[in-house]
């Protein structure tokens, strides 16, 4: 499921999140995990030269109580893997827990791969909550990631112009554009990608 979500000295306590996460799915659909977008080519890089990789959509319930039973370090991979829901609210609230317990680089590729999806207020959360903080350690991310900062980065404009263009007309103060711009890539000139 997400076993390349996390780096390999994370394995024991992913195994424990894995043993805890719901086996219901969703209005009963059929697949736990659903993967069309083809992640798997989809590679983040640690700086430690870990490969991390997860899929795109997961159906498995939120369990509260699963996840009350939980250490710190295994609540924020289940939080990780939540991000990946069907359902954006709870990918919110888990994205909300994430950002609570401070940034770790291997929360990044489930941040980067959620500032570039369609959910507005999603990429607003993120984007109030970092924007005063230091993001170095998302920027040194960023750099040492440039393949996917652009694939996310025109990924996020193509939604803004299908989903967003009509309520904010002018993309430069958009807030997927300012969370790019700002917060993961200051130096980037994202307009000649």
């Amino acid at each position: 499921m997400f076993s390349e979500g996390f780096p390999i000295e994370l394995h024991e306590e992913y195994l424990k999140v894995l043993s805890v996460i719901s086996k219901k799915t969703v209005n009963n659909v059929s697949c736990g995990i659903l993967d069309g977008y083809n992640s798997d080519k989809e590679i983040y890089y640690l700086s430690d030269g870990s490969e991390v990789r997860f899929p795109y959509r997961m159906y498995f319930e939120d369990d509260e109580y699963a996840y009350s039973s939980l250490n710190n370090i295994e609540k924020a991979i289940y939080d990780c893997i939540y991000t990946r829901h069907c359902d954006g609210h709870i990918r919110e609230m888990h994205l909300k827990r994430l950002l609570a317990t401070g940034m770790q680089e291997w929360f990044m590729p489930y941040l980067l791969r959620l500032s570039s999806e369609y959910v507005v207020e999603i990429v607003e959360l993120l984007y109030e909550t970092i924007k005063d903080r230091d993001n170095q350690a998302i920027q040194d991310f960023c750099h040492n990631n440039p393949l996917l900062l652009k694939c996310a980065y025109i990924r996020m404009t193509s939604y803004w112009e299908y989903y967003y263009k009509e309520r904010y007309p002018k993309f430069k103060p958009y807030v997927g554009r300012k969370l790019f711009k700002e917060c993961f890539s200051p130096h980037t000139n994202f307009e000649k990608l």
